[in-house]
């Protein structure tokens, strides 16, 4: 709906809008709407360039999901994005959306209770705090509402997407492997469901999309049904009435001020922060290399929120990945990180030559490992790990991220043919890039610990058994290792007959290689703290009237667990849902 035909000339300048009242809270990220109010309140009316019931600020599958959700609810809406494309970091992903108790469990009669969900999710996102028996688990009401909120609204939200075949959905199978994705804590007692909650996307030849199949779709249902779409509109600050309450938006669209008005209120679903150096310099705990979110994602809301008093969290999280480190180095805007290393005669060592992490695991938890604090030290030992293989490996997994098609055919894998010259060649690599590591370098021990490593590696990978970081005792190691990690068919080395297809030995002669690994991440996923409807809350944790929340943008309803493949995607899309429907539900003054 528009209040104004767009390029006409506003009657009231910005200029004359920013005026009096109204400047300081400008200066801050927001507009104040009495500053262009006359004493009888007509002239706030040709503030707007254009109205709708709802504005959404982002494309990507959460922001798509509270638009469809609007619509279906008969709100008219205008979503804005500062990208020239739809879809966001979403069509970047594989396309898979973790949703519990979903259609395709409840078709096979497999019961995800609440119960027992929402102690997986508690279990793995709280665990300094989870209690079986406690009320709530041992979680405080706003937590576990959060919690709360995300079950009952999650398979809501799907069966929406899918019967108004605005995405087709069905159960997601892991890549080439004829089996439903596993859990990422799939061995704790409180998954009483670790395979099965993962959909994915199909695509228009009928059999599974990635992300870009998946907006593609979403986009095709908001045009169809009128969805107003503003690419190239940056998100600068919010309107609020003398109430406090939000009323509208002001973007920018190629640097002219676009006045949105909201009616039922404003809904962020955009980017993190992964791409905002200050922003990650200040709340990482460790250095934080690069990301595969899209270059949008540079935390706009944190500022827009926090000039209407938001209150901000977990700041310091992220949906962790390792990624290599000469590439990030190069290009902090990556295509995609090591998600799960490839090869079985290999694994990662540290500064001391010392492994430190189970190598196949998710690339979340794993990736936390880098920021693991010695206090005897004072130092970040993890700070970058170092993927260590041998030619069995280079060669029956040649191709598959981090290796290369040809066994060293990359400058970023650096090759010996004894460990004693692959140690000199990483600590010489190491050196060359001092100046951006912190001058990180390898302990005088390093050699000699990784001989010891290897030897040891070699024990556990024949008896199949990982006295240290149990590699392949969960059901998830290995089927994981198997979807990212499938040997070559064309390869003479001999398939792993070991008992645990996650690790085989490593040769006793070289040649070896080593990849230098840091710590980054698909996107950060902290910011303005939301209630159960979705509502972004401030500094007193009351709710800010008209303001919602959801996806990457906002402090995440899971914190730094991530349950299975496709939580992000699921998180975003379940709150966008909620946060339509409060918007729609509660009631609204005309400003």
């Amino acid at each position: 709906m528009t209040d104004r035909k767009r390029g006409q000339k506003p009657e009231i300048t910005r200029r004359e809008i920013l005026k009096g009242a109204g400047v300081a809270t400008a200066a801050l990220g927001a507009v104040s709407l009495s500053a262009c109010q006359s004493e009888s309140g007509g002239r706030a009316a040709l503030l707007w360039d254009q109205a709708a019931d709802v504005v959404i600020v982002g494309t990507g599958v959460g922001a798509g999901t509270a638009a469809l959700t609007a619509r279906e609810n008969g709100d008219s809406v205008v979503m804005v994005d500062k990208a020239p494309v739809f879809g966001g970091t979403s069509a970047k992903t594989v396309g898979v959306i973790w949703i519990p108790n979903n259609f395709t469990l409840q078709a096979k009669g497999i019961e995800d209770s609440k119960t027992d969900c929402l102690k997986y999710l508690a279990r793995y996102s709280f665990p300094e705090l989870y209690s079986a028996d406690a009320h709530q688990l041992g979680l405080d009401d706003h937590t576990y509402s959060l919690l709360e909120a995300f079950y009952d609204n999650a398979h809501k939200a799907a069966d929406q997407l899918r019967e108004t075949g605005a995405i087709n959905l069905a159960e997601w199978r892991m890549f080439h492997l004829d089996r439903s994705a596993t859990d990422y804590l799939d061995h704790v007692p409180e998954n009483k469901v670790p395979t099965g909650r993962t959909l994915g996307i199909v695509g228009a030849d009928g059999v599974m999309g990635t992300g870009v199949d998946m907006m593609g779709q979403l986009e095709a249902a908001l045009r169809a049904r009128d969805t107003d779409i503003l690419l190239g509109h940056r998100a600068v600050k919010l309107v609020v009435n003398d109430t406090g309450r939000v009323v509208g938006l002001q973007a920018d669209r190629d640097g002219q001020s676009v006045m949105l008005q909201a009616r039922k209120g404003v809904i962020f679903a955009s980017g993190g922060y992964a791409h905002n150096r200050q922003l990650l310099a200040s709340n990482q705990r460790n250095r934080f290399y690069g990301s595969c979110a899209t270059p949008m994602a540079t935390g706009d809301f944190i500022h827009i929120a926090g000039a209407v008093g938001a209150r901000l969290g977990n700041m310091s999280s992220a949906w962790r990945s390792q990624v290599v480190l000469e590439q990030a180095l190069k290009n902090s805007k990556l295509a995609g990180g090591v998600f799960i290393p490839a090869g079985d005669s290999m694994f990662h060592v540290n500064k001391y030559g010392l492994r430190a992490v189970n190598e196949k695991r998710n690339y979340n938890d794993r990736t936390e490992v880098h920021g693991i604090y010695d206090s005897s030290r004072a130092e970040y030992p993890n700070q970058l790990m170092i993927m260590i293989y041998d030619q069995r490996s280079a060669e029956a997994f040649a191709g598959i991220y981090p290796l290369p098609e040809q066994p060293g055919d990359s400058s970023f894998v650096l090759q010996g043919n004894s460990l004693d010259e692959l140690g000199e060649q990483l600590q010489q690599r190491l050196k060359e890039l001092a100046t951006a590591t912190g001058g990180y370098t390898l302990d005088a021990s390093f050699t000699e610990n990784l001989a010891q490593t290897l030897a040891k590696f070699n024990t556990y990978a024949r008896t199949g058994k990982d006295a240290d970081f149990q590699r392949g005792e969960a059901s998830y190691d290995s089927e994981w290792h198997q979807a990212f990690s499938p040997m070559r068919t064309d390869t003479d080395w001999p398939v792993n007959d070991f008992p645990s297809d996650t690790m085989y030995p490593l040769r006793e002669e070289g040649p070896y290689y080593a990849t230098i690994l840091a710590a980054g991440g698909l996107d950060t996923n902290g910011g303005p703290v939301i209630d159960a409807k979705a509502r972004v809350l401030n500094v007193d944790d009351q709710p800010i009237p008209g303001l919602y929340g959801a996806g990457n943008c906002i402090a995440s309803p899971s914190r730094d667990a991530y349950w299975g493949a496709g939580c992000p995607l699921g998180l975003s899309l379940t709150f966008g849902f909620i946060a339509a429907n409060s918007a729609h539900l509660e009631e609204n003054e005309q400003s």
